[in-house]
């Protein structure tokens, strides 16, 4: 038994590697595939929004996948899928598109169907799981993103991309390979079939919670390097601060579902995070050429959103209250969440164009930050009977 639950970790690791990296990989080239096929900015932007928006229309279906024929198979599906079309789409206009739509499909797959999968093989470990395979997430897409460029000046960018295709399909043997897993249903699954999870507070207050802390990151991801040029850093010295926003967060992402596992820690974890909030946004607001301090500020807004993002998705496999319940839970809160954050880099450099200065624009986006603290605060207030029941 030790010796397969040590096995499905190890798959667990392979399947994390494929949940960023064919989206992260496209951006450092976007100019080398924009000129390749004449692609315009619109074009381009469109281009990097696609996959954003599989995870907010499509991740609501895949429960329906999952149900259909189980989580090992809707895995198996979401990692060929994705090696397929990660592969193909370097070859035309159109294929770039097409591909990159169905990559995004496959991502989503992976991202609603991994929490299930999860709970499926070894529940009692799901926080330790959901840390490993979250922490393996940002630091594969850390890498990633910093060996793309120069493997695509060594290689052809079109040769680079197909290369990350390879985890993809090391992981999809591996998930070949799992035992098929005959799963119990406990005495609760026919009063969750009266009872939808859309149709419980808490699930919605789960899913407003990953949509806004998803807004959060997102909008950082867009424009924090725009703000620390702005505040007098040099673009080469934004880029290397920028990359340690994304770092940061990785050994965060893997202890927080273990701390978090019990609810004053969860309590505790939550007003952790709208302190890092106040601090990591608010030092950017009132801070100007002083790279130390703003470098912290990169550190702490790292640290924070690798956190909230990790306590969202260790708290889908919290708030399901049976096996069978993960992958509705997870399609659901992913669904709603990735809507919402999609809008995020849009409406924030609205806001800039409006307003003209970044002050203003990232005060909004601290009282956004705030506003999403407050409301984990009171999501796990209301999931009180989840961690009573985990911790019997």
């Amino acid at each position: 038994m030790s010796k397969v639950r040590n096995n499905f970790a190890w798959e667990i690791v392979l399947i994390a590697c494929n949940l960023r990296l064919a989206i992260i990989i496209l951006t450092p080239l976007i100019d080398k595939i924009g000129e390749t096929f004449k692609l315009s900015t619109v074009q381009l932007g469109i281009l990097t929004t696609i996959p954003l928006l599989c995870f907010g229309f499509i991740s609501i279906l895949i429960s329906l996948l999952i149900k259909k024929i189980g989580t090992r198979r809707t895995i198996i599906i979401g990692l060929f899928l994705l090696m397929l079309a990660n592969f193909f789409r370097i070859y035309t206009e159109s294929l770039i598109f097409v591909g990159t739509l169905f990559v995004g499909v496959a991502i989503t797959i992976l991202n609603v169907t991994l929490p299930a999968l999860v709970v499926d093989y070894a529940e009692e470990k799901s926080a330790f799981l959901n840390g490993l395979y979250i922490a393996t997430s940002n630091l594969i897409s850390a890498l990633a993103g910093g060996v793309i460029v120069p493997l695509s000046n060594l290689v052809g960018w079109e040769n680079a991309i197909q290369v990350f295709s390879l985890p993809a399909l090391i992981a999809g043997v591996g998930a070949i390979l799992l035992p098929k897993k005959e799963i119990e249903l406990d005495n609760k699954v026919e009063i969750l079939e009266k009872e939808k999870v859309w149709q419980r507070y808490a699930i919605w207050l789960l899913a407003i919670f990953m949509g806004l802390q998803s807004l959060v990151f997102y909008t950082l991801v867009a424009w924090l390097p725009s703000v620390l040029v702005n505040h007098g850093i040099s673009p080469v010295t934004a880029g290397w601060m920028f990359a340690a926003f994304q770092m940061i967060g990785f050994p965060f992402s893997y202890v927080v579902p273990k701390l978090a596992s019990r609810l004053k820690s969860a309590r505790l974890t939550m007003l952790l995070l709208l302190v890092g909030y106040i601090l990591g946004v608010g030092i950017l607001i009132v801070v100007k050429d002083n790279l130390w301090l703003l470098l912290l500020a990169c550190l702490i807004n790292g640290i924070t959103t690798g956190t909230s993002f990790a306590l969202s998705l260790y708290l889908i496999t919290v708030f399901s209250s049976s096996k069978e319940e993960v992958g509705q839970v997870s399609g659901f809160v992913q669904s709603i969440g990735y809507l919402l954050a999609s809008s995020g880099p849009v409406i924030f450099g609205i806001l800039k164009d409006t307003f003209n200065n970044w002050n203003t624009t990232l005060l909004c986006l601290l009282l956004v930050a705030a506003f999403t603290a407050t409301i984990g605060l009171i999501m796990i207030e209301m999931g009180r009977q989840h961690f009573l029941r985990l911790n019997k």
